[in-house]
């Protein structure tokens, strides 16, 4: 009896994996992430399977399209009589995501936690109508105490504050009581795909990577750093963070008015019509959003074509240098035309295996002239990239699928000299704080290396 059962549980296992194998073939993904799947399936079909129902959701479109909401209640200024508004890489950027560029000040880049925490606390500090914050991981630490205070006095005082976190990034502030704290003096908050839903938990694996904090319209935070004590501890940690004020402001907001509405339900419109600032600016930028989604990815469609127009120069700073082929040989046939590409990265990576897979395109890329910098000692967690010394995008993205194709991202692509000078100097500072890997180390690395990389690399798509 024992043996019958097993032959039929056997036998419903294998077509049940067949009928998700064909499944799998039948989507549209790239077709190395096709394939991870598809072995996964039949080399390890139970665990495969039930690892593709929960993280490989194809269905995320339809959902986000019936729950989300779009804001055009903003009326932005045109990016006219800028600095610098763009010029044919800014009309690029508008005709490949179909978004209008739209104008901000005082834009500043910071590159150390401690002052964007000082920054972001006196700007809470300040508000008056609303406050909101969206972050991929907050800490239950020193930090994210401090700022959780801060929120709860606030909404003690009247003011309007909106708290949403990734129930993936955060998972560890559901276990400490903080969110219920929060909830009970005043703050709204909310999770992203709570990996303890019902609904929500096969949709973990679309998470919200977005850093943002926007104060009364007047000002807001992107970039890459979330909340907590590891990013103010600079000589093990180095990121970048922006702080701007100006038309762009609104649109930042409208972004988190989306997830909130995706996330919780909800339409805080009219908070944030009351709340809205035009201030307009003389810093041109394109916030733009990507997400799963969307139809075509446009914080990748943005990168790809901004790189396919770079006359001098591309500089990459990114923790996880894991992209699609189609980046990797922009990348060697533009150095190969004599163009200068450099890629900075961590030496000692917190996700080793994205490491792993990052470093079996180094042979290749240098090969074809690309420069290849590690840190040394730091975890350069920071995300952005320099082309042409004018052109610049920063924000929560990754050089990696993950970030191009399952994660809610936002990144700005920015228009500015001043801003782009600031930008060459820090990467500038990078590189003479890195090592430049030499094509014989790489060359000659041993077999066993190889391979751990090669399946790194095959693997990433589902990593």
């Amino acid at each position: 009896m024992g043996d019958t059962i097993n032959l039929v549980l056997t036998y419903v296992v294998e077509v049940f994996s067949l009928i998700l194998v064909l499944i799998i073939l039948s989507g549209r993904r790239e077709a190395r992430a096709n394939f991870s799947w598809v072995m996964a399936v039949i080399f390890f079909p139970v665990i495969g399977s039930l690892a593709y129902l929960i993280f490989g959701n194809p269905r995320l479109r339809n959902i986000v399209e019936k729950r989300m909401k779009r804001y055009p209640f903003l009326d932005y200024k045109q990016a006219e009589n800028a600095e610098y508004n763009g010029g044919r890489m800014g009309e690029i950027i508008t005709q490949v995501t179909g978004m209008q560029p739209v104008l901000c000040r005082n834009l500043r880049l910071i590159t150390d936690a401690s002052e964007k925490y000082s920054l972001l606390e006196n700007d809470i500090e300040n508000a008056k109508k609303y406050i909101l914050m969206e972050y991929y991981l907050f800490r239950n630490d020193k930090t994210g105490k401090k700022i959780a205070d801060l929120l709860m006095k606030k909404a003690e005082e009247g003011v309007s504050v909106y708290f949403m976190v990734d129930g993936w990034g955060s998972m560890g502030l559901m276990f400490t009581g903080l969110l219920k704290k929060l909830r009970q003096s005043g703050v709204q908050t909310a999770v992203f795909h709570s990996p303890f839903g019902l609904r929500t938990a096969s949709r973990v694996n679309f998470r919200n990577h977005r850093k943002i904090a926007v104060i009364d319209g007047r000002c807001a935070y992107t970039g890459g750093m979330n909340i907590g004590d590891e990013y103010a501890e600079t000589a093990k940690w180095s990121d970048a963070h922006l702080r701007l004020e100006g038309d762009a402001v609104n649109a930042i907001a409208c972004y988190f008015a989306e997830d909130w509405m995706f996330a919780r339900g909800g339409d805080i419109s009219d908070t944030l019509t009351e709340g809205a600032e035009q201030t307009s600016g003389d810093q041109t930028v394109h916030v733009i959003p990507s997400g799963p989604h969307q139809t075509t990815p446009m914080i990748y469609d943005s990168i790809f074509s901004a790189m396919n127009r770079a006359e001098v120069s591309i500089d990459i700073i990114t923790p996880y240098l894991v992209p699609n082929q189609p980046i990797i040989e922009t990348l060697k046939n533009i150095a190969m035309q004599g163009l200068k590409v450099r890629i900075i990265v961590p030496g000692k990576n917190n996700h080793p295996f994205a490491a792993a897979a990052g470093r079996s395109y180094y042979e290749e890329l240098i090969a074809s002239g690309v420069e290849i910098y590690e840190t040394k000692g730091t975890m350069l967690h920071a995300k952005m990239i320099l082309i042409d010394g004018r052109w610049v995008t920063i924000g929560s993205s990754n050089m990696d699928a993950r970030s191009f194709k399952l994660n809610f991202e936002l990144n700005l692509m920015i228009y500015s000299d001043r801003f782009a000078a600031d930008v060459f100097r820090m990467i500038e500072s990078y590189i003479a704080a890195s090592e430049k890997i030499p094509y014989e180390y790489v060359k000659n690395r041993q077999f066993f290396i190889r391979v751990f990389e090669g399946v790194c690399r095959t693997l990433s798509p589902v990593l």
